[in-house]
């Protein structure tokens, strides 16, 4: 899930979001922006390959609750 929060309009319109073989379901949607001729290169360490739901304890795994404090983003 993506959400763009707490920026201009001119500023998120800077940012560079793509989605490449992604599948969205149940009326998901997902709104590309940035320059779409320009390259991103990426790290092989960057990827997640897509995996079917029966992954999901695997992916996340070493994932963890934020450390939010009142009054800031976390």
């Amino acid at each position: 899930v993506t959400k763009r929060m707490d920026c201009s309009p001119e500023e998120g319109n800077g940012w560079i979001w793509r989605s490449e073989g992604d599948v969205f379901l149940n009326g998901a949607y997902f709104n590309a922006s940035g320059d779409p001729k320009k390259q991103i290169k990426y790290e092989l360490n960057d990827v997640i390959k897509p995996a079917p739901g029966t992954e999901v304890q695997r992916i996340t795994k070493f994932a963890g609750a934020l450390v939010c404090k009142p009054g800031q983003q976390c």
